[in-house]
């Protein structure tokens, strides 16, 4: 099975507009593009769609079946697994 293309930016626009309108965030009270400004439109849609493709790449991971899996407590394991000598 193929994987779908990529979404466009149009299709992205209108997918992080219906998600803020549903956390209650207006983002017509920013100015359209204003470099001035410390925050405009223009700039937290760029940034949404960056952040959404990240997420998308960060799904693709696969991880080392050889790698050792995190442990709560470092200390008392190395000691248990005697990779710490005193």
């Amino acid at each position: 099975m193929a994987a779908p293309p990529p979404p466009t930016d149009a299709e992205l626009d209108a997918y992080i507009k219906i998600r803020y309108a549903l956390v209650g965030i207006d983002l017509s009270t920013l100015p359209e593009n204003d470099p001035a400004a410390p925050m405009d439109q223009a700039r937290v849609m760029a940034n949404a769609r960056s952040t959404i493709r990240q997420e998308v790449q960060y799904s693709d991971y696969v991880p080392d079946q050889q790698a050792h899996a995190a442990v709560l407590y470092p200390a008392p394991f190395a000691v248990w697994t005697g990779e710490y000598k005193p």
